[in-house]
């Protein structure tokens, strides 16, 4: 999977969406234009309001007559319904857009998914949180944090946002406590897979748009079932009211029905096809498709559903994992279950993986091979090498993402847990050990010190080339606080970088990483600003030149290759001397916002560099990842499979 073709996808199916929500709209404002026309036509005949161009009705019958009077209709009055409609619709979609800007947290809220904390989660939470951490730094994105629906036994999952590293994981309480490990792994592939390759976004874009096309038809039902409900225990001379306003919502709801059809039928079209990509993609990410095709199983294995109560459910049905809404008259979102496990694992025999299911820990090594259509064709043990700049993490990806968590001491974890915690483990990585440089930090924390300096020495057993994970594992938490404290905190990071007039590779990568993050902002689409590398050829050139000097070989080799990549004419590297803190901050910064599909040049061009002069060293690695976290896209399997503990300094 090419994360970037796979979004450059994305952003053409957003698009198509655009056109055929405008073509969905002006249906929606023709019907109730035609509706309009012929409630204006009956009163025409009655002589309450006058036609087209004084037209005078002459008495033909009832059809003519009815006919006459609907083909002389004002074109005034037909425009005015058009602008009301259109309004209305436009109006409801540009609501929606903005409720649903904050990505991922206005999904979970809207569901009303409570946040998963590791400090309080259950046992099978938390193996579902170590899956997602696995998942997540095999990936090179930073964790999502994970909600639960506590109340739903059904088994489904989604996942929403705007951006990768700004992603929320939603998942029900019956998939925690019904799967596997492996089918949990399948899952989260699955998910991760709508991460990376833009379908989260669109999804989120797609619940957004078309809420402008559902509101007359959901607001005829609302009307229905609350006359419905008034209504009961009264008796048949006391519901008139209620009768009036359930036969004007049927009617509204009559009416706006095509616009509901049509937003049904736009989910379908876009989200069938992503849904068996997304099947495919988790076998390659596990190379294990029973775990996939498992959880798929489970569902009429263990009796379990799939629809969810709720509201906002139809807005959001097309991003879950599994139907979480069914209708007699919609168009289905997803395939399937039965050929969903025919094509990522046509040999897989239900009864023998049912049989074998509740001690099954597959991990023999096998890679699935998928044709053209997303089809599991064949199973071979080995991996080849990584070709693309970003793809989907391999088996040994996930594996290393776990050697590196247990590394950690359970102290420096537990800390990780809350916002307090996190950002007092954030405080301790920019301490100095000792002298007047860490006097003044402790000064700057205030009554943050004592428990920065306790952090400081949990840390104790961790390396220099632990940092960026434990920055890594603190982003969900320290997501928890609202800008105001992110602010605050982000403040305070930065004064303890200058406290001693300085900023190192290793504080600059730091603040980078938490301020891409944290800042107001994030994991909104960035705008665009610089069309191609050219307009943006001296701040790249800054920071590969950075990389160049970082590598301690031949900076001349290694900026040329760098330069080579970007393709662009440029001088040769810059002198250390220009290279301070600021000018890579602002180099960064107006790298950010380069036209989407121009970014894998400058990343590709990063990786080149430090690639140049044989080994990866720890700064070069370093910042690379603070390239993509700034690029807003996940860092690159070559460097994102590094020991930091096997790399020179």
């Amino acid at each position: 999977m090419d994360f970037f073709a796979q979004q450059d996808e994305a952003r053409r199916a957003s698009r198509r969406l655009v056109l055929w929500y405008l073509v969905a709209a002006l249906f929606v404002i023709a019907c109730f234009n035609l509706a309009a026309a012929m409630a204006y036509a009956v009163l025409a005949i009655y002589g309450a309001l006058p036609l087209a161009g004084g037209e005078v009705l002459v008495w033909r019958g009832l059809g003519s007559t009815y006919l006459h009077a609907l083909l002389h209709v004002p074109g005034a009055f037909h425009l005015w319904v058009s602008a009301i409609v259109g309004a209305v619709v436009v109006g409801v979609s540009a609501w929606r857009i903005w409720t649903l800007s904050e990505g991922g947290l206005a999904v979970a809220r809207m569901l009303g998914a409570r946040y998963l904390e590791r400090g309080r989660a259950s046992a099978p939470e938390t193996r579902l949180l170590n899956v997602v951490e696995e998942m997540a730094i095999a990936s090179g994105i930073a964790v999502p944090p994970v909600y639960l629906l506590p109340y739903d036994d059904a088994i489904n999952a989604l996942v929403a946002g705007h951006t990768p590293n700004e992603a929320v994981i939603i998942v029900t309480r019956g998939l925690v406590q019904k799967l596997t490990r492996d089918e949990l792994q399948g899952v989260m592939g699955h998910e991760f897979s709508h991460i990376l390759n833009g379908d989260m976004a669109l999804n989120v874009r797609l619940a957004g748009l078309l809420g402008g096309l559902t509101c007359f038809g959901d607001a005829g039902e609302r009307l229905v079932f609350g006359a419905a409900q008034e209504a009961r225990g009264k008796s048949r001379e006391e519901v008139g009211g209620e009768a009036v306003s359930a036969v004007f919502g049927a009617l509204i709801a009559f009416i706006g029905f095509p616009g509901s059809f049509a937003a049904e039928a736009i989910k379908a079209a876009i989200s069938r096809q992503r849904e068996l990509l997304a099947d495919a993609a988790s076998v390659q990410f596990t190379r294990n498709p029973e775990g996939i095709a498992g959880a798929l199983d489970a569902v009429s294995l263990l009796h379990a559903g799939t629809t969810l109560r709720g509201l906002y459910l139809d807005e959001l049905s097309h991003m879950f994992f599994l139907p979480a809404v069914v209708r007699w008259w919609s168009f289905p979102t997803h395939p399937p279950i039965d050929e969903r496990i025919r094509r990522v694992h046509p040999r897989f025999n239900r009864e023998d993986y049912r049989r074998t299911r509740p001690g099954h820990y597959a991990s023999d090594g096998r890679v699935a091979v998928l044709d053209g259509a997303g089809n599991v064709v064949k199973v071979l043990g080995g991996i080849g090498a990584a070709a693309a700049l970003v793809e989907a993490p391999r088996p040994e990806h996930v594996d290393h993402a776990r050697r590196l968590l247990e590394r950690l001491p359970p102290a420096v974890k537990r800390r990780l847990l809350t916002p307090e915690g996190a950002a007092q483990a954030m405080f301790a990585l920019l301490l100095e050990r000792e002298g007047p440089v860490r006097e003044r930090q402790l000064q700057l924390l205030g009554g943050e010190a004592e428990q920065a300096a306790a952090a400081r020495f949990e840390l104790q057993g961790v390396g220099r080339r632990q940092f960026l994970l434990l920055v890594e594992l603190a982003l969900p938490a320290l997501r928890r606080w609202p800008q105001k404290r992110r602010d605050a905190f982000l403040a305070a990071v930065q004064a303890l970088v200058e406290a001693d007039q300085r900023m190192t590779l290793g504080e600059l990568v730091q603040a980078t990483l938490l301020r891409q993050r944290l800042r107001e902002g994030a994991g909104k689409p960035i705008p665009t600003r610089f069309k191609k590398v050219e307009d943006v050829a001296q701040d790249a050139n800054a920071v590969i030149s950075l990389i160049a000097h970082a590598s301690k070989g031949n900076t001349e080799v290694s900026h040329a290759k760098g330069k080579e990549i970007l393709g662009v004419a440029l001088p040769g590297p810059l002198p250390v001397s220009e290279l301070t803190a600021a000018r890579i901050q602002e180099a960064l910064e107006r790298l950010r916002h380069l036209q989407p599909f121009q970014k894998p040049r400058v990343l590709k061009a990063c990786v080149e560099t430090a690639a140049a002069d044989g080994p990866f060293r720890l700064a070069e690695m370093e910042l690379v990842r603070a390239v993509a976290a700034t690029l807003d896209c996940p860092i690159p399997p070559v460097i994102q499979s590094l020991d930091p503990a096997t790399l020179p300094a």
